[in-house]
């Protein structure tokens, strides 16, 4: 098993850190701030060994190592399923470059074992033509056969039968369990954390062809597969051995550098009560020689809102993906305007009803509690100094690792 390291994202390059994990993060560019930082939240391989890099302010607590491993586990299975929502988005105007790393393997990673977990071992199924045994073939048995008559009916001495049998010590059996028992060194104990696969498929022999052999034989396979979980795992099998071809090298990386936007997904997925305003909110319009266009893309768009179901009041959320534990960290000047301004288009919409404002941030807490408006005459802010032309943004603070457990599990929790 390989070696396992955890940190988080945004963290600083700290001497603890293996010398050869810093130089794959500047390798993959993967490092910010005078190289002093990292800006990745997945998997990363190297040297034989795995570092995982979850959400900032995790805080998780090492308890022992097959925690370590369900923690890891929940990341990928997060990142798998947010990746896959990008590419069944309908509005490909939302999706944004957030430097996605190793997807497609990822993607095959969990088609191989999923489909391993459900169906077993590939098996290849012969019909065997027998006399006497088996299912009768009626139709076979009266042109090969010779009747004899008793009385008025014919009798037949020797029954053509066949008998269905399976076996799954074909040369395709033999590559899908080599690519498993791989594939489970590499990373599996991560996603099937008690080594099952290993142990069932230790006595499958392994192919002795060469990559361009196999996939050579896979596509005569493909061409005679009939059922459709044949025909998914032989082009499963196809495309992790091309994959493999074109990568020559044993390192992967698995992940998002710019984690902000699977932490607003998240959360909205991860939230009770989640309101669609998007398409209410009014649109820019431009005069373009004498015609007023509306410019419906260029639109508001806030990240969640929430409506109470007994009240029908709203909350504005931003959810920010900063640290947030201080002044310096905290949202800035054009982070505050906008929250201020969907206030008023919230309420513009729904006059009759309260509508208050939020900022998440990840963490199990924080000291910053809430934001407001002040003179900046005085040094010495009191509450009635706060301005109550600017709305109040309360601020929450959410554990990453509960969040992503939520969304795995399409829980949803009521704040």
């Amino acid at each position: 098993m390989r070696k396992l390291h955890l940190f988080e994202d945004r963290q600083s390059i700290v001497k603890a850190m293996p010398k050869k994990l810093v130089q794959k993060l500047d390798q993959l560019g993967l490092l910010y701030s005078n190289k002093q930082k990292v800006m990745f939240c997945g998997l990363i391989s190297f040297d034989d060994q795995i570092a995982v890099f979850l959400p900032r302010n995790s805080d998780f607590v090492e308890a022992d190592e097959l925690s370590q491993k369900e923690v890891c586990a929940t990341l990928l299975k997060a990142l798998k399923r947010y990746l896959d929502n990008k590419d069944n988005a309908i509005n490909a105007d939302e999706l944004i470059d957030e430097g996605v790393y190793g997807k497609e393997y990822l993607g095959l990673i969990f088609a191989l074992f999923e489909d391993y977990f459900n169906n077993g071992l590939f098996t290849r199924r012969i019909s065997e033509r027998k006399v006497n045994s088996g299912k009768i073939d009626w139709n076979r048995t009266i042109k090969q056969s010779i009747p004899y008559m008793s009385g008025d009916s014919p009798v037949y001495l020797e029954l053509a039968g066949s008998i269905k049998r399976v076996y799954s010590n074909c040369e395709t059996a033999r590559i899908h369990a080599e690519i498993l028992r791989k594939l489970d060194q590499k990373i599996g104990w991560l996603i099937n954390v008690d080594g099952a696969i290993t142990r069932e498929l230790i006595d499958v022999p392994a192919s002795l062809l060469n990559n361009e052999a196999k996939l050579y034989h896979l596509n005569n396979e493909l061409t005679r597969a009939y059922s459709d979980r044949d025909i998914y795992l032989i082009k499963q099998l196809i495309n992790y051995l091309k994959l493999e071809s074109m990568s020559q090298q044993s390192d992967f990386s698995i992940g998002v550098k710019r984690f902000e936007g699977m932490w607003e997904h998240m959360l909205s997925e991860a939230l009770k009560n989640v309101f669609p305003i998007n398409k209410k909110l009014a649109k820019p319009v431009y005069k373009i020689n004498g015609e007023l266009k509306l410019a419906s893309r260029k639109g508001q768009r806030t990240d969640i809102v929430l409506r109470d179901p007994k009240t029908g009041d709203f909350t504005v959320i931003d959810a920010k993906y900063y640290s947030a534990k201080s002044i310096e960290t905290a949202p800035g000047w054009p982070d505050l305007v906008k929250q201020f301004f969907y206030v008023r288009a919230v309420k513009s919409i729904y006059p009759e009803n309260s509508v208050s404002n939020m900022f998440i941030f990840p963490g199990k807490n924080g000291p910053i509690e809430s934001a407001y408006m002040a003179e900046p005459s005085k040094h010495v802010i009191q509450d009635e100094d706060l301005l109550a032309d600017y709305a109040e943004i309360n601020c929450l603070y959410q554990c990453p690792l509960k969040i992503l457990d939520l969304y795995n599990k399409n829980q949803k929790k009521d704040l």
